[in-house]
Protein backbone atom coordinates (compact mmCIF):
# COMPACT_ATOMS: atom_id res chain seq x y z
CA UNK A 1 0.00 0.00 0.00
CA UNK A 2 2.78 2.43 0.98
CA UNK A 3 4.70 1.67 -2.21
CA UNK A 4 1.65 2.53 -4.33
CA UNK A 5 1.20 5.87 -2.60
CA UNK A 6 4.89 6.62 -2.96
CA UNK A 7 4.83 5.66 -6.64
CA UNK A 8 1.77 7.85 -7.22
CA UNK A 9 3.46 10.83 -5.55
CA UNK A 10 6.62 10.37 -7.58
CA UNK A 11 4.64 10.07 -10.81
CA UNK A 12 2.63 13.21 -10.01
CA UNK A 13 5.83 15.11 -9.24
CA UNK A 14 7.50 13.93 -12.43
CA UNK A 15 4.49 14.89 -14.60
CA UNK A 16 4.07 18.24 -12.86
CA UNK A 17 7.71 19.24 -13.31
CA UNK A 18 7.51 19.44 -17.09
CA UNK A 19 9.61 22.06 -18.83
CA UNK A 20 7.63 25.21 -19.61
CA UNK A 21 8.65 27.93 -22.01
CA UNK A 22 8.85 31.43 -20.60
CA UNK A 23 7.59 33.77 -23.27
CA UNK A 24 8.00 37.44 -22.45
CA UNK A 25 4.97 39.53 -23.34
CA UNK A 26 5.38 42.31 -25.86
CA UNK A 27 5.29 45.84 -24.47
CA UNK A 28 1.96 47.59 -25.04
CA UNK A 29 1.74 50.03 -27.92
CA UNK A 30 0.80 53.62 -27.28
CA UNK A 31 -2.87 54.23 -27.99
CA UNK A 32 -2.23 56.64 -30.85
CA UNK A 33 0.25 54.38 -32.69
CA UNK A 34 -2.28 51.71 -33.66
CA UNK A 35 -4.80 54.30 -34.83
CA UNK A 36 -2.26 56.03 -37.05
CA UNK A 37 -1.21 52.88 -38.91
CA UNK A 38 -4.70 51.44 -39.35
CA UNK A 39 -6.52 52.48 -42.48
CA UNK A 40 -10.28 52.44 -42.52
CA UNK A 41 -12.27 51.87 -45.72
CA UNK A 42 -14.03 54.92 -47.10
CA UNK A 43 -17.53 55.36 -45.63
CA UNK A 44 -19.22 54.98 -49.03
CA UNK A 45 -17.54 51.64 -49.72
CA UNK A 46 -19.96 48.83 -50.66
CA UNK A 47 -17.54 46.00 -49.90
CA UNK A 48 -18.78 43.68 -47.14
CA UNK A 49 -16.86 43.74 -43.89
CA UNK A 50 -14.73 40.63 -43.31
CA UNK A 51 -15.97 38.28 -40.64
CA UNK A 52 -13.75 38.24 -37.56
CA UNK A 53 -11.49 35.21 -37.44
CA UNK A 54 -8.89 34.13 -34.96
CA UNK A 55 -5.54 34.23 -36.74
CA UNK A 56 -2.65 32.58 -34.97
CA UNK A 57 0.27 34.89 -35.76
CA UNK A 58 3.44 34.17 -33.84
CA UNK A 59 5.09 31.11 -32.36
CA UNK A 60 3.97 31.84 -28.80
CA UNK A 61 0.33 32.06 -29.91
CA UNK A 62 0.71 28.87 -31.96
CA UNK A 63 2.21 27.03 -28.98
CA UNK A 64 -0.56 28.30 -26.69
CA UNK A 65 -3.28 27.28 -29.17
CA UNK A 66 -1.75 23.82 -29.63
CA UNK A 67 -1.53 23.37 -25.86
CA UNK A 68 -5.15 24.39 -25.30
CA UNK A 69 -6.40 22.21 -28.15
CA UNK A 70 -4.39 19.25 -26.85
CA UNK A 71 -5.98 19.64 -23.41
CA UNK A 72 -9.47 19.66 -24.95
CA UNK A 73 -8.66 16.60 -27.08
CA UNK A 74 -7.35 14.76 -24.03
CA UNK A 75 -10.46 15.60 -22.02
CA UNK A 76 -12.59 14.31 -24.90
CA UNK A 77 -10.45 11.15 -25.03
CA UNK A 78 -10.87 10.48 -21.32
CA UNK A 79 -14.61 11.11 -21.34
CA UNK A 80 -15.43 9.41 -24.66
CA UNK A 81 -12.65 6.78 -24.54
CA UNK A 82 -11.58 7.39 -28.12
CA UNK A 83 -9.59 9.82 -30.26
CA UNK A 84 -11.75 12.42 -32.04
CA UNK A 85 -11.64 12.19 -35.84
CA UNK A 86 -11.32 15.98 -36.29
CA UNK A 87 -11.40 19.13 -34.23
CA UNK A 88 -14.79 19.88 -35.78
CA UNK A 89 -16.12 16.89 -33.84
CA UNK A 90 -15.08 18.68 -30.64
CA UNK A 91 -17.21 21.66 -31.68
CA UNK A 92 -20.28 19.52 -32.44
CA UNK A 93 -19.88 17.66 -29.11
CA UNK A 94 -19.63 20.98 -27.19
CA UNK A 95 -15.99 20.70 -26.11
CA UNK A 96 -14.98 23.76 -28.18
CA UNK A 97 -16.95 26.82 -29.25
CA UNK A 98 -15.00 27.02 -32.53
CA UNK A 99 -11.79 25.76 -34.11
CA UNK A 100 -9.11 28.49 -34.36
CA UNK A 101 -7.62 29.33 -37.74
CA UNK A 102 -4.29 27.58 -38.31
CA UNK A 103 -1.34 29.44 -39.85
CA UNK A 104 -1.29 29.77 -43.63
CA UNK A 105 -0.52 26.49 -45.42
CA UNK A 106 -1.03 24.41 -42.26
CA UNK A 107 -3.85 22.51 -40.62
CA UNK A 108 -4.45 21.16 -37.14
CA UNK A 109 -4.19 17.38 -36.81
CA UNK A 110 -4.54 14.92 -33.94
CA UNK A 111 -2.12 12.04 -33.35
CA UNK A 112 -2.96 8.76 -31.52
CA UNK A 113 -1.31 10.11 -28.35
CA UNK A 114 -4.10 12.73 -28.16
CA UNK A 115 -1.77 15.59 -29.12
CA UNK A 116 -2.70 18.36 -31.55
CA UNK A 117 0.02 19.39 -34.00
CA UNK A 118 0.41 21.40 -37.20
CA UNK A 119 0.52 19.45 -40.44
CA UNK A 120 1.00 20.62 -44.02
CA UNK A 121 -2.17 20.96 -46.04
Amino acid sequence: MFSRVLLSCLLATWVGCGKRSSATPAPPEPKGAAEETATAPPPDSTAPEPSPQVVVADEAQIAAALGELTQVVRRFGVEQRRVPKTLDELVTQGYLSRVPEPPAGKKFAINPKLEVYLADR
